[in-house]
């Protein structure tokens, strides 16, 4: 399948890009800078793919990526619309096997379909043993043997569903991965989903205000972004979340000094990394730090303002067709974007004081995990052994082109967890994390109620805990409070658009 029509990209892109550019189905690939927005100076693509094919009808295939150089903020926005596009190309068309869990593991065994009280089902789900649910085949990392997932985890999008199928909840795009082969594409998603499980309940509105005091002469790849920073009139604090797993997870928050923003939505930006060198895990942080200030006021902030950076008639082409996507299907985080989009930097900043912003305590750079880490194949192949090492099984769902130009993948590892401030989403690791932190959210004993839910978890990890533990929905939500857009967005332009054509 090739591209035939690309508006925007560089004539003299490398073998990376041209391969993701030759792999994708027939359309129109639309590519322009959004670092303008802002004034950091640090590379910001957005590629999008406008396909001929009526198979992704409802999909806008689109990724922002960011670099050193503009190469590899395209690279990293190739990478995004491979995740959208191949989950739809062959998911969707993948064969669905219909039964509850308890059914299906008198026929494969009990290493043959992941238990779904071990995937981290939103507190108070009706999804047990005996629910019907639709599955689909995933591998095993370790030897490739075939396991059964859950379709709700292993989708992309709801157009990888069967037609009238709910999924039990709402679907994500954590661990997602692609690249040039499956291992790469395993260990990014992998990756990810150890940032997500890692800093889930330590940052955001939970930030316990952990900054990082860097060298005094910091590494040239810090230094300089450091730098660019200042000379823009922006303070960067450099945040940690944990070092499990041996890596550095850390994310990195900024304060505008010199002027305000550009748009005030830039205020909330973020930027995240969890990796086994220090160093480069920082450099990640600081650089997507960046990469989300000018994401986030072009997706979020005044039509007009996107109007002038993309091309003309590229936001009207992107409503027509996106509704499909991950983030489409969130009427909160809508409604809270909003809200958002309304208020001014200042206001923002005060919500943000007390957590994602708080400078309580501080740690020494040199005390986090700095392994050597010549490549991304090798930070995977270091993830993947801390993980097996403590015991957790990596499961991987092929959604490859047939013809293996590229790999794609979404990986899932039972009993890591993501979104609990957001869908409740709950299982074991965050109850002891949270009982750790003697947190409200959590009890034992008692009724359940309409925001008093029980974790739903095997007997055995209720031995473990000690009882069946119960989160508190509405604890949830008074924490998050007017933070929600830090956790979930909805899709790009929507909410500009509906304020410019109300």
């Amino acid at each position: 399948m090739t591209t035939s029509r690309i508006t925007g990209l560089p004539g003299d892109l490398g073998p990376a890009c041209r391969t993701y550019l030759d792999a994708f189905p027939a359309g129109d690939i639309v590519a322009f800078p959004i670092d303008p927005i802002d004034r950091i100076g640090i590379p910001v693509w957005v590629v999008a793919l406008f396909p001929d094919t009526p198979a992704l009808d409802g999909i806008m295939p689109y990724g922002v990526g960011y670099g050193a150089d503009a190469e590899s903020a395209i690279l990293g926005a190739l990478g995004e619309i491979a995740e959208m596009v191949w989950p739809t190309l062959t998911l969707s068309a993948r064969t669905k096997i219909q039964g509850s869990y308890a059914e299906l593991r008198d026929k494969v065994g009990a290493s043959g379909i992941a238990d779904p009280l071990t995937l981290c089902l939103p507190a108070g789900s009706p999804v047990g043993h005996d629910t019907v649910l639709d599955w689909v085949e995933a591998r095993r990392w370790a030897d490739g043997s075939a396991v059964l997932v859950p379709i709700d985890l292993a989708a992309y999008s709801s157009c990888e569903l069967t037609p009238g199928y709910v999924p039990f909840t709402t679907i994500i795009s954590n661990g997602m991965g692609a690249g040039p082969d499956l291992d790469w594409a395993i260990g990014h998603g992998l990756c990810e989903i150890l940032q997500r499980d890692g800093n889930g309940l330590l940052f955001r509105a939970l930030d316990r205000g952990v900054a990082i005091d860097l060298a005094e002469e910091p590494p040239a790849a810090i230094a300089e972004l450091i730098e660019r920073f200042a000379a823009a009139g922006v303070r960067v604090v450099p945040k940690f979340a944990t070092d499990e797993f041996g890596l550095a997870n850390v994310y990195c928050v900024g304060v505008d000094e010199g002027a305000e923003p550009a748009v005030p939505i830039m205020a909330t930006a973020c930027g995240e990394a969890a990796h086994p060198d220090r160093t480069l895990a920082l450099a990640k942080a600081f650089a997507e730090y960046a990469a989300s200030r000018a994401r986030k006021a072009f997706a979020h902030g005044p039509m007009a303002l996107a109007e002038a950076i993309a091309p003309p008639g590229y936001i009207a082409r992107f409503m027509e067709r996106s509704g499909g996507a991950a983030k489409s299907s969130d009427g909160r985080a809508f409604v809270e974007m909003q809200r958002w989009t309304r208020t001014d930097a200042a206001t923002l900043r005060d919500w943000l004081a007390e957590t994602m912003l708080a400078e309580r305590t501080r740690i020494d750079v040199a005390t986090l995990p700095d392994a050597s880490v010549p490549n991304a194949r090798t930070r995977g192949q270091l993830a993947r052994a801390a993980v097996e090492a403590a015991g957790f099984d990596i499961l991987y769902v092929d959604m490859s082109p047939a013809d293996g130009a590229v790999a794609v993948v979404k990986v899932i590892v039972p009993g890591m967890e993501v979104e609990t401030m957001s869908y409740y989403r709950i299982g074991e690791r965050n109850v002891a994390k949270l009982v750790a932190m003697d947190s409200p959210l959590i009890g034992f004993g008692g009724e359940e109620s309409a925001t008093r839910r029980p974790v739903r978890l095997t007997d055995e990890a209720i031995e473990r805990l000690g009882g069946q533990p119960f989160f508190d929905t509405a604890a949830a939500d008074a924490i998050v409070g007017p933070l929600y857009p830090l956790y979930r967005e909805p899709e790009a332009h929507h909410v500009a658009w509906a304020e410019a054509t109300a």
